[in-house]
C-alpha cells in the first residue's frame, strides 16, 4: 500500500484539491495518517522548502503550531497556545468568564477562540478535519470548548485564514483551526507537569498515552487529569480595587485612579436620605473616594464596599479526559478509522454575597410597588439612632416618612458567597470507511456525533417573595414580632432585619439580622441543565480525471453532507419564575439541519500555475438555500518564488444559540442610560425626550441645576436580557488573499500575505448604550419611552431597570491586514520562526454609523510571535517564545480636556506595548526519561488598567493581556 498515494487522493481530492494545498475536508482528516508536510510539498507543490511547511505551498496562508510550541509553554489548554498566535485572540477564557451570576455564569470553565477578532461563531474549529460540538451554553453563544480537548493527544494545529465555507461549510468565515491528534502512536508515554505563581493560579497535569501497531493498523488510548487553581482579584495590585477615573488637578481631565464611589451594599447596612448617610447602627457612612498611588495603594479610606475583594481573576477548573483511536486496513483497498473523545470538566467560582435593596428588590417600588414600612412607626426604626436621624431629615424635607424615600442597601453576608459550579461532559465519536478503486478513485464516508451535557448549580441566592414576607412583620402579642402572613408562618417564616438597626424595637426583641432558622426559609440553591448535540454524515468521491490542460491530470472531489444541530437548556422553577434575586431565565429548545452538496477541482494549468475551484450548495431548514465558492491560484514561478491568492464567498447560517436563545441576563454597562446627565433646559432631542419621562422630570425639578444625574448604584443596576431570534437570515462574507512565498535557501522560507474580509448582514446585537441612545435620539413627537416594549424604568426614580436586546441582521464588518512569516534553520540544531500580523482595518458599520476598532486593546496594529528552538546537545534543548502587542487605547477618539469625549489623560487611556517571554529547558536523561523546566511571562509583565470595558474583577482585558504574572513550571516525560 502506497501511503503517499493514498494521502494524495484523500487530500488533494477528498476535500480541497480545489483549494490547492489549502487544508481540505479530507485533506485535514488524512493529514493524521501520514506526515502532512512532505505530501503537501512534494505531491502537490513541488517546492523546495527545508523541513516542509504547508504555508509555503498553500493558496491561502497557513500557520502551523507543532507539539514543541505546546510543550514549550507548559500549556494545559490549547487555548493558551492559540492566544499567542498573532491572528488569534481568546473569545472566552478563565478570566473573561469568571463571575457566578448573570448569563455568563453558564460558561465558567469554558475556553473558546476567535480568528481575526471575528468571534468564535465565525471561527470553525475542527479535530482531524471534522467538526466538533459546541461547548458554550446555548443561551449565551456558540463555540468549541478548547478545554475539552486535552493537549496530550494533539500532534499539531493548522490555522487557515480566509473564507473557507466552500470547503467546510458554514461558520468558516474567519477561517479554520484544525487540531490534528496523534496517530500511529506506538509505545507508552507518561507526562507530569506542575506550575506555580505568586498567590495562586497554579496548574498541574498528568497524562498517559499508549499505542500499539498491529499487522493491519494501529490503536491507541490516552487519558489525562488537569487542575487549574484560582487566583483572586485581591492578590493582584492592578485588580484589587474597583476603579473610577477622576480629575485631581482641576483642569477637567480625568487623570487619576480612584476607588469607585459604590456600592453602598455593606454588612452593617446603609441608609441614606438627603444629607443623612449612615450605617444601620446610626454611625456615619464615609462616602470618601480615595485615590490610588502609583502602586495602586489607597490614599484615604471609605466605607463603600470593595467587591473585588471577593472576586476571581482566574477561574479554577478540573478536567478528566479519555481519548482513543484506531486505524485498520481491512484490505489493500478498504480502510477504517475511528476516534473517541470524552472530557469531564468541572469549574466553579464565586463572588461577594448578594446585595439587597428592600425598596427595589422586595417591594418593587421602581416598578410601581408600595412599601408598607414607615420610618415613624415601624419597629425596625422606632427607638433607633438611625430612625431618629432619618426622621429629622425627612421632617425637614416635607414630612413623607415612608421607607420608599430612603436608600436601603445591605450585603447579605449571613448567606455566604454567591457561587456557581459547572459540570460539563463532552462526548464525541467519529469514524470513516474508505474504499480505493482500481483506477485510484476513492470513496470515503464518515460520521461524527458529539454531545455536550452541562449542569450548573447556583448557591447563595435568595427567594425574594419569602424575604418580603420576612420583613413584613407584626407584634406577636408577647413583646416580640412575627411574620404578618399566617400562611408564611406555617411555611417557616421568621422575621429578619435587613436594616441592622439593633437598637430599634425589633432589634431589642432579638431581630438584628438574619438568624440561621430565618435563612433556611429564604435561602435557595438553583440549577439548570443544558445539552448541545451535533450529528454530521459526509460521503465523498475523489480522484483524478482522465483529462488535463497541462502536463498533469485534473483532480476532483464531489460529495454530500448532512448535519443536524440541536440544543436545549432547562433552568429550575426558581430561575424560570424569577423568584430568586437573579433575573428570570426561560428554557430553550430548538434544532436545525442542513443538506449540502459540494464539488472541487484541482487544475494544473502549467508548471507555473495551478488553479483550484470549489463550490457548495446548502439547503437549511431555517434560512433556505445558500451557495458559496472559492477560487485559488498557486503560481510556483520558480524554485524560490511562489505567488498565491484566493477569492471566496462564505456564509454563516444562524446557529442554535442565535435562533433559540430565550435570554441570557447580565448587568448592563454603567454608560447605558443616555439620560444620565441630561437637563430640563437642554434643547437636544435626547434632553427633551428624557425630560418627558415623569420620574426623570421629577428628579430634574428637584435638582439645583435641573439635571438628571444617576448615582453609582443606579448605573450598575440595569438588567440586560439578550435573546435570539428565529427571524434571522444567514450572514455572508467575501474574502480575498494575495501573497507570495520566497524560499531563497533550502533552510529559509519567507511569506507575506494580504487579506481582506467583508461581512454583510452580520448577525449582531446592538449594544445596550447604542440601543438606548437611538431610542431617545428621535423627534419628540415619535418618542416611545418603553423603546418598543424593550425598556423598563424605575417609575419613582427614573433609572433603567430592565432592557431587552434581540439579535438582528444588521452589521457590516470590514477587516484587512497583512500576515508575515519567516521560518529559518541556520543550523541543524537551531530552528527560528517569526509570525506577525499587521492590522490595517477593522470597522463595524451599524445603523448608528461606522465604528473603528484598530488600536483598541483586542485590535492592536501589530502583533508578533517569535519562537526559537536550539538543541545544544543531542540531549539538551532550549526553547524560547517572545510575543509582542503594540500600544492600544481604550477610546480612540479621546481628547484630554474635551468633555464631548472620554476626557481621559493619555496615560490612563493608553495601554502600553507589551512583550512576553516564555522559556523552557529540557534534558533527555536517557532513552526513557526527559525532564524540563520553564517560565511563562519571565519578565513578570503586569497589564495596564483598561478604562473601558474591563472584564469583571480584572480592571483590564484578560483576553489580550496576561493577568497572572511570572509563572514557573517543571515536568517529566517517561517514554517506553
Amino acid at each position: 500500500m502506497n501511503l503517499n498515494q493514498r494521502a494524495f487522493h484523500r487530500t488533494a481530492l477528498s476535500v480541497c484539491i480545489a483549494a490547492l494545498l489549502s487544508p481540505t475536508v479530507i485533506a485535514a482528516e488524512e493529514n493524521t495518517d501520514v506526515t502532512p508536510e512532505p505530501f503537501e510539498r512534494i505531491a502537490v507543490t513541488g517546492s523546495n522548502i527545508f523541513k516542509g511547511s504547508a504555508n509555503a505551498s498553500s493558496s491561502a496562508p497557513i500557520t502551523e503550531i507543532d507539539k514543541e510550541a505546546i510543550e514549550g509553554i507548559g500549556a494545559v489548554s490549547i487555548g493558551d497556545v492559540l492566544n499567542r498566535v498573532p491572528s488569534i485572540t481568546s473569545d472566552i477564557n478563565g478570566s473573561s468568564s469568571n463571575i457566578s451570576v448573570g448569563g455568563g455564569a453558564g460558561d465558567v470553565g469554558v475556553a473558546t477562540t476567535s480568528l481575526r477578532n471575528l468571534g468564535s461563531a465565525r471561527t470553525l474549529v475542527l479535530v482531524n478535519g471534522r467538526r466538533y460540538v459546541s461547548g458554550v451554553s446555548a443561551n449565551n453563544g456558540y463555540g468549541v470548548d478548547l478545554n475539552s480537548i486535552p493537549t496530550a493527544i494533539i500532534e499539531r494545529v493548522d490555522v487557515l485564514t480566509g473564507g473557507q465555507s466552500a470547503i467546510y461549510g458554514s461558520d468558516a468565515i474567519a477561517g479554520v483551526i484544525n487540531i490534528i491528534t496523534k496517530k500511529d502512536f506506538e509505545g507508552f508515554e507518561i507526562n507530569a507537569l506542575a506550575s506555580s505563581a505568586d498567590e495562586g493560579a497554579e496548574r498541574s497535569n498528568i497524562d498517559f498515552t499508549f499505542g500499539q501497531n498491529f499487522d493491519a493498523g494501529n490503536a491507541w488510548v490516552s487519558g489525562s487529569f488537569t487542575k487549574q487553581e484560582k487566583l483572586m482579584s485581591r492578590d493582584r495590585d492592578f485588580a484589587a480595587n474597583e476603579l473610577r477615573f477622576i480629575d485631581t488637578t482641576g483642569d477637567g481631565i480625568r487623570n487619576s485612579l480612584a476607588v469607585r464611589n459604590g456600592p453602598s451594599h455593606v454588612d452593617g447596612a446603609y441608609l441614606g436620605y438627603g444629607d443623612v448617610k449612615i450605617f444601620g447602627n446610626g454611625d456615619p457612612f464615609n462616602t470618601n473616594q480615595p485615590t490610588l498611588d502609583s502602586n495602586y495603594n489607597r490614599v484615604g479610606t471609605t466605607d463603600y464596599d470593595n467587591q473585588h475583594a471577593g472576586r476571581t481573576i482566574v477561574t479554577p477548573y478540573e478536567r478528566f479526559t479519555i481519548a482513543s483511536g484506531i486505524t485498520f486496513d481491512v484490505s489493500d483497498k478498504e480502510f477504517i478509522e475511528f476516534e473517541l473523545n470524552y472530557a469531564a470538566t468541572s469549574a466553579s467560582t464565586a463572588i461577594e454575597e448578594a446585595p439587597i435593596d428592600v425598596n427595589g428588590n422586595l417591594f418593587k417600588t421602581g416598578a410601581g410597588g408600595t412599601n408598607p414600612i414607615d420610618v415613624a412607626t415601624s419597629p425596625y426604626f422606632v427607638g433607633s439612632s438611625a430612625g431618629a436621624q432619618l426622621l429629622a431629615e425627612m421632617n425637614a424635607n416635607g414630612g413623607d416618612t415612608n421607607l420608599s424615600n430612603v436608600t436601603t442597601n445591605r450585603r447579605l453576608w449571613e448567606f455566604g458567597e454567591r457561587g456557581i459550579s459547572n459540570n460539563r461532559d463532552t462526548f464525541r465519536v467519529a469514524g470513516s470507511y474508505s474504499y480505493l478503486f482500481d483506477n485510484d478513485m476513492e470513496w470515503k464516508t464518515s460520521a461524527v456525533y458529539g454531545v455536550t451535557s452541562a449542569q450548573a448549580v447556583i448557591t447563595g441566592d435568595t427567594s425574594l417573595p419569602n424575604m418580603r414576607e420576612a420583613v413584613t412583620i407584626e407584634s406577636d402579642g408577647n413583646g416580640g414580632y412575627q411574620c404578618a402572613n399566617e400562611y408564611a408562618r406555617i411555611e417557616g417564616c421568621l422575621p429578619v432585619n435587613p436594616f441592622s438597626t439593633a437598637d430599634s424595637l425589633a432589634g431589642q426583641a432579638g431581630i438584628v439580622g438574619f438568624s440561621e432558622d430565618a435563612i433556611k426559609y429564604i435561602k435557595i440553591d438553583s440549577s439548570q441543565m443544558g445539552r448541545v448535540e451535533q450529528t454530521v454524515l459526509t460521503s465523498v468521491v475523489s480522484g483524478e480525471l482522465d483529462f488535463s490542460i497541462g502536463a498533469d491530470n485534473m483532480g476532483f472531489a464531489a460529495g454530500v453532507e448532512y448535519r443536524k444541530e440541536s440544543a436545549e437548556e432547562t433552568p429550575d422553577s426558581f430561575r424560570q419564575l424569577g423568584f430568586s434575586r437573579s433575573p428570570s431565565v426561560q428554557p430553550i429548545k430548538g434544532s436545525f439541519d442542513v443538506v449540502e452538496a459540494f464539488g472541487e477541482l484541482y487544475v494544473p494549468v502549467a508548471d507555473w500555475l495551478n488553479v483550484s475551484l470549489a463550490g457548495r450548495v446548502a439547503e437549511y431548514s431555517t434560512v433556505g438555500t445558500t451557495f458559496t465558492y472559492r477560487l485559488g491560484l498557486d503560481a510556483p514561478v520558480n524554485n524560490w518564488i511562489r505567488l498565491r491568492g484566493s477569492q471566496s464567498s462564505s456564509v454563516r447560517a444562524p446557529n442554535v444559540s442565535d435562533l433559540f436563545a430565550s435570554g441570557s441576563s447580565s448587568v448592563a454597562g454603567t454608560d447605558t442610560d443616555i439620560c444620565n446627565g441630561t437637563s430640563n433646559t437642554g434643547t437636544s432631542n435626547i434632553d427633551k425626550n428624557c425630560a418627558s419621562v415623569s420620574a426623570i422630570a421629577a428628579r430634574m425639578a428637584a435638582d439645583p441645576n435641573g439635571e438628571f444625574n444617576l448615582i453609582a448604584s443606579e448605573t450598575n443596576n440595569t438588567t440586560l436580557l439578550q435573546t435570539g431570534s428565529e427571524d434571522l437570515s444567514e450572514e455572508t462574507a467575501d474574502a480575498l488573499t494575495l501573497g507570495a512565498v520566497f524560499t531563497p535557501l533550502d533552510n529559509l522560507s519567507i511569506s507575506l500575505d494580504y487579506y481582506s474580509i467583508k461581512i454583510e448582514d452580520g448577525i449582531a446585537r446592538v449594544s445596550a448604550s447604542t440601543f438606548v441612545e437611538r431610542c431617545h435620539d428621535v423627534d419628540p413627537g415619535s418618542f416611545d419611552e418603553t423603546c418598543g416594549g424593550n425598556l423598563v424604568r424605575d417609575t419613582a426614580a427614573g433609572p433603567i431597570l430592565d432592557l431587552r436586546s434581540t439579535l438582528i441582521n444588521a452589521d457590516t464588518i470590514n477587516t484587512s491586514g497583512f500576515d508575515f512569516e519567516v521560518a529559518y534553520s541556520p543550523l541543524d540544531e537551531l530552528s527560528l520562526m517569526l509570525n506577525a500580523n499587521f492590522l490595517s482595518e477593522w470597522d463595524q458599520e451599524t445603523a448608528g454609523g461606522i465604528e473603528e476598532f484598530v488600536g483598541r486593546p483586542q485590535f492592536p496594529e501589530m502583533r508578533l510571535a517569535f519562537n526559537a528552538s536550539y538543541n545544544i546537545t543531542e540531549d539538551f534543548n532550549l526553547f524560547a517564545q517572545v510575543t509582542y502587542r503594540s500600544e492600544t487605547e481604550a477610546y480612540l477618539d479621546n481628547v484630554p480636556g474635551d468633555d464631548s469625549t472620554a476626557n481621559l489623560s493619555e496615560d490612563i487611556n493608553t495601554m502600553d506595548a507589551v512583550t512576553y517571554v516564555d522559556i523552557r529547558a529540557s534534558y533527555q536523561i536517557n532513552d526513557a526519561i526527559n525532564v524540563y523546566l520553564g517560565s511563562n511571562n519571565l519578565l513578570d509583565q503586569q497589564p495596564d488598567i483598561l478604562a473601558r470595558g474591563a472584564a469583571i474583577g480584572t480592571n483590564t482585558e484578560p483576553r489580550a493581556y496576561d493577568v497572572i504574572g511570572r509563572q514557573y513550571f517543571a515536568g517529566m516525560k517517561l517514554t517506553f
